[in-house]
C-alpha cells in the first residue's frame, strides 16, 4: 500500500510524520509520496537526506512559494495543488494511505491487514483518527470485524439535492437561521458527513478519493467533497461501507498552521509564515527538535521558549493565536491532549 503526504513549509512536522510512519506501520512495503507545495530546498534536502526512501514530487507553484517563504513573505493567491493530489491519487496502489504533514502515527498497525479486511468488506475509506469526537463517526450502528469497526452512518439525509440545501451551499444564507430555528440543521447534523470523508488521516480506496473530487474547478471545498460522497453513497444503495479502525493510531498537531488564511479568527497579530520561517530555522540548525514529546504535540513550553529568544514574533499573540485555534475544534467535541 502506498502513501501520500500533502506538505508545505513545516518540515519540523514532516519529520515527525516520516519518523512515525516508518516506526510504527509494520510492513511498509508501497512507496512514500510527499507532494510538496512550497517548502524551502534546503529543507526538503535534508528531508530528503534522513529519509532517502521517500519520493517528493513538486506542485507547478512550489518554485513560487518556496522564494516567497523563504522571505517570510505571505503568499497572497492561496492556489492549491489539487492537480498534483490527483493526479498522484491516480498512479498510486488500489488503497492508499493519506496524510498531512502536522499528522504522526502513535501506534503500530499493519497495512496489509487493514486492506485485506477493507476488500473483504467493501470498505472504502477507514478513519486512522477521529479527535475522539463521536460526532465525527456517528453511526446508527457498528459492525466489528478482527481489524476494524464498521459504520453504518447516521445522516440526516442522503437525498444529495437535500444535502445541499441544507448543509452546503444553500444553508450559508438567512435560510440557514431557519433551518437551524426549525431543528432540521445543526452543527451535528453537518459533521455527521465527515464519516463519509475528511481530509486525511485516512486510508481510502483511490476510486472513492477520486470521486470526492469530481467538480472541483481548481478549489479545496470540503463542502463539495461532502457533497460528492453523499452522491457517491446514494448511488451505491449499501454497495460499500466505511470503517474506523478501533481505535485511533494518529495525531495531528496544533502549534501552527500552513498559512495565513484564517489569521483573523485566531489572533490579527500573529504572522504564520514568520512564525513557521523562525521554527524551520530552528529545526534546520537543530534547534527544535522534530521528536520532543511524542507521543504528543510539541510543548507550549517549548515553542514559547524558542519565541523568548526570537523579537519577530510576541509570545503573547502566538498564545493567543494557540487558544483560539485549538478552541475552534474544542467546541465540536475534539479531544486536544
Amino acid at each position: 500500500m502506498d502513501v501520500i503526504i500533502k506538505s508545505f513549509n513545516r518540515p519540523y512536522y514532516l519529520e515527525r510524520c516520516l519518523h512515525t510512519l516508518y516506526t510504527y506501520v509494520t510492513d511498509l512495503a508501497g512507496e512514500v509520496y510527499v507532494l510538496d507545495d512550497g517548502t524551502p530546498e534546503p529543507y526538503l534536502a535534508k528531508i530528503q537526506t534522513k529519509f532517502p526512501q521517500i519520493k517528493i514530487l513538486t506542485s507547478a507553484f512550489y518554485q513560487d512559494k518556496q522564494e516567497k517563504v523563504t522571505q517570510g513573505i505571505p503568499v497572497h493567491e492561496y492556489k492549491v495543488p489539487i492537480d498534483l493530489w490527483v493526479a498522484t491519487a491516480q498512479s498510486v496502489s488500489d488503497y492508499f494511505v493519506l496524510l498531512e504533514d502536522d499528522m504522526w502515527f502513535t501506534q503500530a498497525i499493519s497495512l496489509t491487514t487493514i486492506e485485506k479486511e477493507m476488500r473483504e468488506n467493501n470498505v472504502v475509506m477507514t478513519k486512522l483518527f477521529w479527535l475522539g469526537n463521536p460526532n465525527l463517526i456517528q453511526h446508527k450502528r457498528e459492525i466489528p470485524t478482527p481489524n476494524l469497526v464498521i459504520l453504518e452512518p447516521k445522516l440526516y439525509t442522503t437525498l444529495p439535492w437535500l444535502y445541499d440545501f441544507i448543509f452546503y451551499r444553500f444553508y450559508r444564507f438567512k435560510i440557514k437561521r431557519i433551518l437551524n430555528l426549525l431543528g432540521i440543521h445543526s452543527e451535528k447534523k453537518r459533521i455527521a458527513y465527515y464519516t463519509l470523508y475528511s481530509v486525511a488521516g485516512m486510508i481510502f480506496e483511490k476510486n472513492y478519493f477520486l470521486a470526492m473530487w469530481q467538480n472541483h474547478k481548481n478549489e479545496v471545498s470540503e463542502g463539495l467533497q461532502l457533497f460528492n460522497a453523499v452522491k457517491k453513497w446514494q448511488a451505491s444503495k449499501g454497495s460499500y461501507t466505511v470503517a474506523r479502525l478501533p481505535q485511533e493510531v494518529v495525531k495531528t498537531g496544533f502549534i501552527s498552521s500552513a498559512t495565513n488564511q484564517y489569521k483573523e479568527h485566531y489572533a490579527e497579530a500573529m504572522d504564520m509564515n514568520q512564525f513557521n520561517l523562525l521554527l524551520n530555522e530552528a529545526w534546520f540548525q537543530d534547534k527544535f527538535d522534530s521528536l520532543a514529546s511524542l507521543p504528543k504535540d510539541f510543548s507550549s513550553a517549548a515553542v514559547l521558549d524558542l519565541l523568548a529568544s526570537k523579537e519577530s514574533i510576541a509570545p503573547t499573540n502566538w498564545k493567543k493565536w494557540y487558544h483560539n485555534f485549538r478552541k475552534q475544534y474544542i467546541d465540536i467535541g475534539c479531544h486536544i491532549d
